[in-house]
């Protein structure tokens, strides 16, 4: 990992970004791939990639009640019937 002087202090988004990408690649060999995995889990979940929708749209389900009722069937044959 490149060496610099960074302030005391709460790391900001770009560093914890940098340093998860640095895990992710594997760029010192005494990382773990556990530790690999894990990282481009939390890069992805950053990047909002796996939010659950599909690709197909993911719309509003719709459910149509059409099913026939047991008077509407007895109708329906003594029509056929006549």
């Amino acid at each position: 990992m490149k060496k610099r002087v960074i302030k005391l202090g709460i790391a900001n988004e770009g560093e914890i970004l940098e340093f998860l990408t640095y895990i992710m690649r594997r760029e010192d060999e005494a990382i773990r791939m556990a530790d690999s995995f894990k990282a481009a889990e939390l890069l992805g979940k950053h990047y909002g990639m796996f939010g659950g929708k599909s690709e197909s749209g993911g719309g509003d389900v719709i459910i149509v009640d059409n099913i026939e009722k047991a008077e509407q069937i007895k109708e329906r044959k003594n029509a056929v019937q006549s």
